[in-house]
């Protein structure tokens, strides 16, 4: 199982990065999953961002909308992909659709036939067993998130955006294992049980 769980995907390092790790971006086909977007704004992503980044690539590109899609069509769709890109936005809103579509049961399958995960924000974030970051997150607090199961893919938890003035708030509200702050530019590589980071390490564990 790969995974590459970025601050901010779109980032010019975190990109090149990227395309360093899949072996080049070129031919590959890519699933872009906005849906963590559309619950802070729908559509909000199509004005920019990562979306238009991964457009002016010469891959094969796929818009998936959790939303837009019965299960069985998501995951005929996502099965032959060489990444599942799951874009950032609001956690709680995500996990909603992916338990909804089931895509939380398929995921690791996937995931084990060879497509790597690239999680940017909050698609970084639900890979950890718990939201509770969400709910007390310091730029856009989620009300409610800590009661939403994350997907379980680690057994850590990430904060990405982290600012350096930010460290003393988030270890006073931090309750979990283990958590890493990245900063935009800086990503985790997980392959099985190796954690590689890419940029500075910081780790909280209270």
């Amino acid at each position: 199982m790969k995974l590459f769980l970025a601050s901010e995907a779109k980032n010019p390092e975190t990109f090149k990065e990227l395309g360093r790790y899949v072996g080049g971006l070129k031919g590959k086909n890519i699933a872009y999953i906005p849906t963590a977007a559309n619950g802070e704004s729908w559509g909000s992503w199509k004005e920019g961002g990562s979306w238009k980044l991964v457009n002016s690539l010469d891959a094969e590109i796929s818009l998936i909308q959790l939303e837009d899609y019965p299960a069985s069509e998501i995951l005929k769709k996502l099965e032959d992909k060489d990444i599942l890109w799951f874009a950032g936005g609001f956690c709680g809103y995500l996990m909603y659709w992916i338990r909804r579509k089931q895509l939380d049961k398929y995921l690791p399958s996937l995931l084990e036939q060879g497509g790597i995960y690239v999680g940017s924000s909050a698609g970084s974030m639900i890979t950890g067993k718990s939201l509770d970051i969400a709910e007390w997150y310091l730029r856009d607090q989620e009300v409610g998130a800590r009661f939403i199961l994350g997907l379980g893919l680690v057994d850590f938890d990430i904060y990405p955006h982290f600012e350096d003035g930010q460290l003393d708030a988030i270890k006073k509200s931090y309750k979990g294992n283990e958590l890493y702050l990245l900063k935009n530019g800086e990503e985790i590589i997980v392959e099985d049980s190796k954690i590689t980071v890419i940029g500075e390490e910081r780790i909280i564990k209270p």
